[in-house]
């Protein structure tokens, strides 16, 4: 009797100490959780986003007003040897709750940042050999990753206020660029000075860091935040009302707007004589 008696109080504290640990366990998920989603909030987008300089920017003329003017707006910034010179390109790094503890995972965006002075551009153009320079500068990039390239272009003025002349006039440096975005996708910026520049960096450091919170917040088209319960009788009546309240599912949709789309484009049904119409479609509109 009396070792039954002290193997149940053993089992009873076992499965009180299993309880125990089981609720710390869950407890320490829970804060990792709330941690990770705290640290990764759409406005804290600066304390996870790290911009790499390559050394040839960090060393060249006004690289230090970049990077301290950069360091001075609390954005995080290395200067790296990247595999392309003259480049930028960004790390995220994301944070992730894993049984009670906050994992850290660097994730290294695709996007790059090709700075170019408008000189070497213009003389590529003039040589018509811009889309292949580009396309040596695309090939080495992939061959580390495969990256979505933007082109900096630095003191186009330099190049159009020429006391001799340009080497390109206006129209052939915009046919170029034109050109560039048609056969390779590739957006092109003209800057005018280093204060651009940064502006342009941090731009596009604020839209990488923001871009997961937004594609999680569009991932549903249909939110479903309507909760209130409608009738509608027999003769149709209560019908509009419906309508409205399905159209402010819809994300960014609220009441005013679904009113009015509600009723300039009314449901099929909503109509009495909906058996009678006919729909007729215009050769153009097809």
């Amino acid at each position: 009797w009396y070792q039954r008696r002290v193997r149940a109080k053993t089992e009873a504290q076992l499965a009180r100490e299993e309880k125990r640990i089981e609720k710390e366990k869950e407890k320490a998920a829970r804060q990792a959780q709330a941690a990770a989603a705290k640290g990764m909030r759409k406005e804290n987008w600066m304390d996870y986003m790290t911009i790499l300089v390559d050394n040839k920017i960090a060393t060249g003329t006004g690289g230090i007003e970049i990077l301290t003017t950069l360091e001075l707006e609390n954005m995080k910034c290395e200067v790296v040897c990247q595999p392309l010179p003259n480049t930028i390109s960004f790390d995220r790094t994301e944070l992730l709750a894993d049984n009670g503890s906050i994992v850290k995972t660097k994730i290294h965006e695709e996007v790059v940042l090709l700075v170019e002075q408008a000189e070497t551009i213009a003389d590529h153009i003039r040589a018509d050999t811009l889309l292949p320079h580009v396309r040596r500068c695309c090939a080495i990039l992939s061959e580390e990753v495969i990256s979505t390239v933007t082109l900096l272009v630095m003191g186009l003025d330099r190049v159009m206020k020429r006391k001799k002349g340009s080497i390109v006039d206006r129209a052939q440096w915009e046919g170029g660029l034109i050109e560039l975005q048609l056969e390779m996708n590739i957006t092109s910026y003209c800057l005018k000075n280093n204060a651009e520049l940064t502006d342009n960096i941090r731009m596009f450091c604020k839209s990488l860091g923001e871009r997961p919170h937004k594609l999680r917040a569009n991932k549903d088209l249909f939110v479903g935040a309507h909760k209130d319960s409608l009738f509608v009788d027999k003769d149709g009546r209560g019908y509009l009302q419906v309508w409205i309240a399905q159209l402010q599912d819809i994300r960014s949709i609220n009441e005013a707007i679904a009113s009015a789309v509600a009723r300039s484009t009314p449901p099929l049904s909503y109509s009495p004589t909906l058996s009678r119409v006919q729909i007729k479609m215009q050769p153009s509109v097809l």
